[in-house]
């Protein structure tokens, strides 16, 4: 057997870029409308001690020919102690002859298709002529939302907003660089919205951090950061009054409270979800159909995506190595 592949978080981030991502990851929701896909619900264990989560997450795209299965951590107190909130690793194997080929570090790579996974809601769902973006929650997975929807929208300015100041003003300075656009912190999250034409929320909040009279029409909203049936980061009034797109809809019926919350209040079903992302990236249902609708993509992650950006990782890797 070839010695196993190692591939760190540095490593991670200098071989792949968002852009490549998000073509890869568009195709793997196609491959998913289609059938091709291997996809089990992921397990979670809870340290009641630690308020932390620990998930495994398996998966094989049939036409990446990849078995990935990574174990991630996310532990909210982390940030009081000065740690990210969220760890991982995957192991990829050769799904062709079950040879493990690599062990990757996967901290950057989940934000990267986490960010990848919003610009590609974000060319669907949002108004083609959008300039203005809300973040909330500026923690990492923050600035690769603000690289997945700068991708696919010539964003102009960015409204940022996080419960501890400091963290927005050091996104505000990192992004507004890396992006060359203004960032401006605020201090509500009303005031990063209300002129918004996305938002991105990527919180680990149990209650909607984001209310329904702050939106005004043709916003489009991925919300990216409730994980669990008791999280939420979007009022129910929100919900109702929007065009739901979910990354799969057993996912989020089993997890996602943005969803889940409203259906036990008896305000909402699972039949008003309008549309998997799958249906919609394979024009199986249109996207956006006017200017003026509210669109919200719930995502809980599902680890297709992971599977996805490992297979760009290793296609390009390795073409890399063969050329030296």
């Amino acid at each position: 057997m070839a010695s196993l592949l190692y591939l760190s978080e540095r490593d991670v981030e200098k071989i792949l870029n968002i852009g490549e991502v998000i073509e890869v990851v568009e195709e793997a929701f196609k491959a998913l409308y289609h059938g091709k896909v291997v996809l089990p619900l992921r397990t979670r264990i809870s340290s009641k001690k630690d308020g932390g989560d620990i998930l495994s997450m398996p998966c094989i795209v049939e036409d990446f020919n990849i078995y990935t299965n990574k174990i991630v951590s996310v532990y909210p107190k982390n940030i009081g102690k000065g740690l990210p909130t969220i760890h991982a690793v995957i192991v990829a194997v050769d799904a062709s002859n079950g040879i493990p080929i690599g062990l990757i570090e996967a901290g950057y790579l989940t934000a990267l298709r986490t960010g990848a996974i919003s610009g590609v809601a974000t060319k669907y769902l949002s108004i083609k002529d959008a300039e203005v973006l809300a973040i909330i929650g500026c923690g990492f997975q923050a600035r690769t939302q603000a690289l997945g929807v700068s991708e696919v929208r010539e964003i102009k300015k960015i409204y940022a907003y996080d419960i501890v100041t400091e963290r927005a003003e050091k996104f505000a300075e990192e992004m507004s660089r890396k992006l060359g656009v203004e960032i401006e912190v605020v201090n509500t999250a009303r005031e990063a919205v209300e002129k918004a034409e996305i938002i991105c929320t990527a919180t680990t909040s149990n209650v909607p951090v984001l209310k329904r009279e702050w939106l005004k029409l043709g916003v489009h909203i991925n919300a990216i950061g409730a994980y669990t049936p008791d999280m939420r980061e979007i009022d129910t009034e929100t919900i109702l009054s929007a065009k739901v797109v979910v990354d799969m809809n057993e996912a989020a019926l089993s997890e996602a409270g943005d969803i889940i919350i409203p259906i036990k209040e008896g305000r909402y079903s699972e039949d008003k979800i309008y549309a998997e992302l799958g249906e919609i990236v394979s024009r199986a249902k249109p996207g956006r159909t006017s200017d003026e609708e509210i669109t919200v993509f719930k995502s809980v992650g599902l680890a297709l995506q992971d599977n996805a950006a490992v297979y760009a990782l290793l296609k390009k890797y390795l073409k890399e190595l063969s050329l030296r």
